[in-house]
C-alpha cells in the first residue's frame, strides 16, 4: 500500500470519527437546548399557578370575610329577634292583667247598676 492510499485511510477514518464527535455533540446541544425550553415552559407554569394560587388565596379571604360579616349580622339580628320576642311576651301579659282587670271594672259596674234597676 502506498502512503497516499494510508493518508486517505487515516483522512476518511478522521473524518468519520470527526463526524461521530459531530453527532455526539449536535445531539447533548440539542437535549440541552429541549432540557433549557422544558425548564422555560416549567417555571413559566409554576410562575402563573402561583399567581392563581395567589389570587384564590385573596378570593377565599374575601370570601371568609363577608361571611364572618354575615354571620355577625345574623347574630345580631337574632339577638333583637329575641329581644324583640320577649318585649311581645311581655306586652301580651300586660295585656291579659288589662283584659283581666277591665272584666273585673266592667262585672263591678254592671252590678251597681243591675242593683239600682231594681
Amino acid at each position: 500500500m502506498t502512503p497516499e492510499i494510508w493518508v486517505s485511510i487515516v483522512a476518511g477514518v478522521s473524518a468519520v470519527v470527526g463526524a461521530g464527535f459531530s453527532f455526539r455533540a449536535s445531539t447533548r446541544a440539542n437535549q440541552l437546548a429541549e432540557r433549557k425550553v422544558e425548564q422555560e415552559a416549567y417555571d413559566k407554569n409554576i410562575a402563573y399557578y402561583e399567581k392563581l394560587v395567589a389570587r384564590l388565596e385573596k378570593d377565599l379571604d374575601q370570601l371568609r370575610a363577608t361571611v364572618d360579616r354575615a354571620n355577625d349580622q345574623l347574630a345580631h339580628e337574632q339577638d333583637v329577634s329575641k329581644a324583640l320576642r320577649d318585649q311581645i311576651r311581655t306586652m301580651q301579659r300586660q295585656l291579659d292583667i288589662l283584659e283581666r282587670t277591665l272584666n273585673e271594672l266592667r262585672g263591678s259596674t254592671d252590678r251597681p247598676q243591675a242593683m239600682e234597676g231594681q
